[in-house]
């Protein structure tokens, strides 16, 4: 009888990997964290944006996103101006 196959090795390689990220979202104590927090929790243990996408149910899209949103919030962004209104001056007395 053969061995396992490469093939069959990385996979179960690829299934502990998860495993281990999810397991260190929870005992982390991120599991209550923003999915943004938990993504890059995990992408500072090595796992790809997209698998940790996986691994959060979301889409690697929602999470460049939301990693863009809050490059503009800390770098402050345009968030363009304000429209200036002008208080009305004198305005018609009691005769016309």
């Amino acid at each position: 009888m053969a061995g396992p196959s490469p093939q069959d090795e990385s996979d179960w390689q690829a299934i502990i990997g998860r495993s281990l990220a999810f397991l260190c979202l929870h005992y982390g104590e991120l599991r209550t964290a923003t999915l943004l927090e938990q993504a890059e929790f995990l992408a500072r243990l090595g796992l790809p944006r997209k698998e940790a996408a996986v691994l959060l149910g979301t889409t690697d899209a929602s999470l460049a996103e939301m990693a863009r949103q809050k490059k503009s919030r800390l770098k402050g962004g345009d968030r363009g101006t304000a429209k200036k209104t002008t208080a009305k001056r004198g305005g018609r007395s009691g005769g016309h």
